[in-house]
Parts: C-alpha cells; structure tokens; sequence
C-alpha cells in the first residue's frame, strides 16, 4: 500500500528508468495492512522476451525497517544536538559576562563576544584552537593588563602565577584591566575535564568603591586626604620603614586664618584654604602625603625624606610658598603659617600618636617663637610641654582656691590730671613668684580655664572697688578685660549685671574691654548681642589694642564702642616719630567724630604724655601715672587722690 511518504515525482522516476530498461534501485516507504510503516532495500530489474522488448520486471526487496528506524534516530538526535548547541552559543553570546572554554590541552574551544571584549588590545589572540597561555602572553605585550607590563623585570613570574590559577580553578579573583577596567574571573573545571571561565565586569563597582573610598578618605573641601587617611599612611610608613631611613611629619596652622575668615567671610576662608593645600601640594614630592586635618591645620608626611636637613628645606619651601598674597576676588590677603617638624624613625617613633603628639610639640614651639617660624621636635621640648601643663593644673587650682588677685591700674585724666578710673589686672603668685599676666592668660586661653578666670578676676575686682568705698573713695569707672569665649555665654550679661549689683555697684561704674580679636570672632553676632545688653544697662565698652589687628570702621559702628585704647607699641615712639603721630592723630580724631574717648596706654615719660595731650587724647594709663597696685596697698593711692591734688605732678 502506498504510504503517502514519497512524492509522485519519486515513482515517475522510478517508473522512467525501469521502463528504458535499466535496473533501478532505492529504498521505498510501504504502508502494511494494520496501518504501520515499513521501509523495504528494493531493486528492480526489467526482463526482457526473445526479442529484446520488456515483459516483465523482477522486484528484490530487503526489510531495512529498523536501519531507517535507528537512522532517523540518530538524525533526530544529532538535530536536537545541534539545535541545542545553537541554543547554548546564543545563550553565551546573549550573555554580558564574558565565557570561554578550554580543552583538556588548554585550548581555546569557545567563548562569546563579551569574552572578547574583555580583551580591548589583545582581542586578535582571542582565537579557537589557542592555548591559553599563547593568549595571556600576547595580552602582557599589548599592555592588556593593568598590574604587569612585558617591561616589567618579573612578567614571566606573573604569567607563572596566572597559569598556576588557570590550571587550579576555583577561587574566584579580580583582575585590573587596561582602560581602568576590572574584571571578576571565576574558573571551574567541568565533568569532562574542560576548564570554563566567567569573567564579570565590575569596573562600575570598583569605581564606586574607589570613590567611596576616596570620599571616606579626602577633605571635601580641599580634596586632600584627611587626618584619619594621613594615620593610615603614617602606621604604613612606621610599618615599612627600614630602620636606616627616615621620614618627617609636619604640622601646619595657618597665622590669622580666623581673623581673615571672620573679615572677609566663609566663601572667601574656603577659598583661602583651598589655595593653601595646593601651594603645599605643589612644593612637595610625588612621594610626600599632604594633608588637611581641619580647620586652619594641615599636614604633610615627608616619606623617605633621608634627614633632618631634607625635611628643614622642605619646610622652608612650604613657608616661602605662603609669601606672596592670595587674590579673593577683588582683594589680596597674606598668610602665614607655623611649622612642627618630627622625623619619623622606625625605631624610635612609637605609634603613630606619639609622632603625631611631638610634631604637635614642636608646632606649640614655632607659634610661641612667632609668625611664619618652624620647630623641630626635641625632648626639651616635651619637657617643656610638661612644665606647661603642670601650669595649668596650678592654675586651676589657684582658681578653685581663690588664690587669683586682682592689681588696679589707674588712669587719669589728661585735661587736669585728675583721676579717673582703673584697669583691673590679673595676678596670681606661685611658689612666692609673680607669674605674668600675659602668661596667665595665655594658660587659661590654652585650656578651659578662660571663663573661670575671667569669672574670679571680676569678682576680685568688685571686691577691690567695694574696699575702696568703704574707705570713701569713689574708684571711678573701672575696666575689666573679657575674653571672647566669656561673651559667647548667651547668660554672661545678667551674670555680669547681677554681679555687679550684689556688691552695691552701678553698671555705669563698668567698663568691659574686648581686643579686636574679640569683636572679629566667627560668633561675633552672639558677642554682639552679649555687648548690647551689657551697654543697654550702663556698661561701657573699651575697643583695646586698637589698631594692631584687623578692626575696621565698619566694626566700630557695628558695636555700642564707648572707649578706643591706643595700642602702647604706638605711644612708645610718639612725639618723635612721624608715623606713630599720625596714627594717634588718626585715631583719635576717628573716635571724637564716633562720640568715643581715647585712652593712651603704656604712658611711660613726661614727653609722650604732653604730646598725646596736644593730640586730644581723653585718659593716659601707664608706669607715668601709676603701676598696678595690689587692693592691699593702694592706700597711699587713694590718700593722694582723696587730697584732691592732680595724680600727676611732673613739669612737662
């Protein structure tokens, strides 16, 4: 029966070929009686009569059934394959990370087009039928990998090293790549024994973490690394360091970086400190770390630096870098900075904090010699530190104890040498020793003793003026010095006023002075309101050391000013100094047209007093009119003052 398998076309050409007389052979599809298909090997051949003409054919057939069975078997088997291989190359092709295959002779058998692109430089070694280790060779020489190079002494033992992995599959690694690229390679060794290898990019992810790291790392202002990344160099460099080699570690802090910023602004203190960290960025070594740890301070770690000589002509060029002016916008301003120098030794530095602890040392050592100065660290010094802080620990126990005195200054009158009042000023005896006002002060501003001295000295100085009423003595208006810390207490004013008024005063009897500092603080908005309400009540105001800072007209109008104290470094050269005459006539004639008064300090001779006189000055105060006077001996003082007779007698 006719299975329906074959095209007519096949029997009309059976047919043809047998109907010529030929012999025709081929394999037939028959449909058998119970429907079931069976393939028969038949030839036939013509017979032919007597007189050469067909008379018949002779048909000999084979059952070929099951050949064709597993025949189509196999072809159905081998299509599957190879659709299946279709499917899994376009599954690797579809795939972003790259796939590659290698045969149990290491050679290349497949991978797909990331695989390949993987391999920016070297992608003509990407081949079917290489060996993998012809392929990294090839890669090392066109510069494909980012951590060796074929000009690299060692390149073969890199090769070695990635051989050894390739050959050991398993661990997954990262691997850095041209073009800032980074891959993650993970290989596995198949049933089969074939090796197969995923390369993922995460070059967006290693970015990322740089970048975080970074962030972590840097000052966002400046952008160079900050205090906790320059500790993590400093403990790598102790770490690495061989014994024989040193390094250096500087500590930097601006001059008048506060003034400046409160003058001119944030935007502009930005701006300052943004071109400070690329001045010392750009005089120092590749090799050097250079850092800002906040504020106005900064860093630099001199690595390798060789010596002490080095590290001073690094320093020295860092201080030189500061000379010329900074341009903020339309004006210039100069900075200066000191320097603390430690050398790092391996086996002498310690911790980091210790080297951290003696450059900061030697910084205490450059801002007390002065401006634009460096220290390097010695161990005088950290005896020194040690004396300093058992000054203060004495200091904060003479506080506590009351120990503080208060000596008065008077000031008198220049139009009839009269007197006119007193500055209160701080002291305080150790070990039968006078320490120096300035010294004390210096202390209290150094530790948080300021409030607490400032605090003692007004009380010692209500009590002074209190002494001397009972003795019936008017003391007149009596000044008192306040730091700026005391001011930024929103409570200082009420504390002062009801001070004052416990101890039978009137806030008119009161003069606070400030130093320019104090008005030029970054919270002179809160100090202002603290002086209003003080001078709303009566206090009074004296401007101090006016005209050795950076005060200007505009501060002068911003505060209820009530006094202008001439700095003594311009009185000492007056009447013969052609400068200082016309900045005390400046000043002067600047406060009269304000409503303020004057008061000259450090009157010290017959001269100057006259020609401040001529000058306009209002009150003279110094070693001319009287010293300090300690409340216990001022008695002779009052007695002369009481007399009604001028507290100056001297023949000008």
């Amino acid at each position: 029966m006719n299975s329906g398998q074959h095209l007519p076309a096949f029997f009309q050409e059976m047919w043809r070929v047998i109907s010529g007389g030929a012999r025709w052979h081929g394999e037939i599809c028959n449909r058998a009686k119970d429907g079931s298909l069976y393939w028969v090997d038949t030839t036939i051949a013509p017979k032919m009569d007597g007189s050469g003409r067909i008379c018949g054919y002779v048909s000999i057939r084979y059952d070929i059934t099951q050949r064709k069975q597993a025949e189509k078997a196999l072809n159905d088997e081998n299509l599957r394959r190879e659709r299946a291989e279709m499917l899994l190359r376009d599954i690797i092709e579809t795939l972003p990370n790259g796939v590659a295959a290698y045969d149990e002779s290491d050679r290349l058998i497949l991978f797909n087009s990331s695989f390949k692109e993987c391999y920016r430089r070297a992608g003509g070694a990407i081949v079917e039928g290489r060996r993998f280790q012809d392929i990294m060779e090839d890669a090392v020489a066109c510069g494909e990998f980012a951590d060796v190079s074929c000009r690299d002494d060692d390149w073969q033992n890199w090769i070695n090293a990635r051989l050894r992995n390739h050959r050991n599959p398993g661990r997954a690694f990262l691997q850095a790549i041209s073009e800032d690229r980074w891959f993650k390679v993970q290989e596995r060794r198949s049933a089969s024994g074939y090796i197969v290898g995923v390369q993922t990019d995460v070059t967006d992810l290693k970015r990322a973490e740089r970048q975080v790291k970074v962030q972590a790392e840097a000052d966002p202002l400046t952008g160079l690394l900050n205090r906790r990344a320059l500790i993590e160099r400093l403990t790598a460099v102790l770490s690495s360091q061989k014994a024989e080699r040193h390094s250096a570690l500087v500590l930097i802090d601006l001059d008048g970086f506060k003034a400046i910023n409160d003058m001119h602004g944030h935007g502009a203190g930005d701006a300052l400190l943004i071109e400070v960290g690329k001045r010392f960025r750009d005089n120092v070594r590749k090799s050097d770390i250079v850092a800002r740890l906040g504020g106005d301070e900064y860093a630099v770690l001199l690595v390798d630096v060789g010596s002490t000589a080095n590290a001073i002509r690094i320093v020295r060029k860092l201080l030189r870098s500061l000379e010329s002016p900074v341009r903020l916008g339309r004006k210039s301003v100069r900075v200066s900075g000191s320097f603390g120098l430690a050398i790092v030794r391996k086996s002498k530095s310690g911790t980091p904090l210790k080297v951290f602890k003696r450059a900061d040392i030697a910084l205490y050592r450059a801002k007390h010699n002065g401006r634009s100065t460096y220290a390097v660290y010695n161990t005088d010094m950290e005896r020194s530190i040690r004396q300093r802080e058992a000054m203060i620990e004495a200091l904060r126990r003479a506080i506590a104890q009351g120990e503080i005195q208060v000596a008065m200054q008077p000031q008198t009158r220049f139009v009839d040498r009269g007197h006119a009042g007193f500055e209160a000023l701080v002291r305080w005896q150790k070990d039968n020793q006078w320490v120096p006002a300035a010294d004390i002060v210096s202390l209290a501003e150094q530790s948080d003793l300021i409030c607490a001295l400032g605090h003692a000295v007004l009380s010692g100085t209500l009590n002074a003026m209190s002494a001397m009423k009972r003795k019936d003595f008017a003391p007149g208006k009596v000044a008192v010095n306040v730091a700026a810390a005391q001011l930024r207490n929103p409570n200082f004013a009420k504390e002062l006023l009801d001070a004052v008024s416990a101890h039978g005063h009137r806030a008119s009897e009161i003069i606070i002075e400030v130093t320019e500092g104090v008005i030029l603080d970054r919270t002179s908005e809160a100090i202002g309101v603290t002086l209003n309400r003080l001078f709303e009540a009566g206090v009074k105001i004296a401007l101090d050391d006016f005209g050795t800072g950076y005060a200007s007209l505009t501060h002068l109008q911003r505060y209820p000013v009530s006094y202008i104290k001439i700095d003594r470094s311009f009185v000492k050269d007056v009447g013969h100094n052609r400068g200082c005459n016309a900045i005390v006539r400046a000043v002067t004639s600047l406060a009269h047209s304000l409503g303020m008064e004057v008061v000259a300090e450090g009157v010290e001779t017959p001269s100057q007093y006259q020609s401040l006189l001529e000058m306009g000055c209002d009150y003279a105060q110094g070693y001319l009119v009287a010293k300090p006077i300690l409340t216990e001996e001022i008695d002779a003082y009052l007695l002369n003052c009481k007399a009604d007779r001028p507290v100056l007698t001297f023949v000008a």
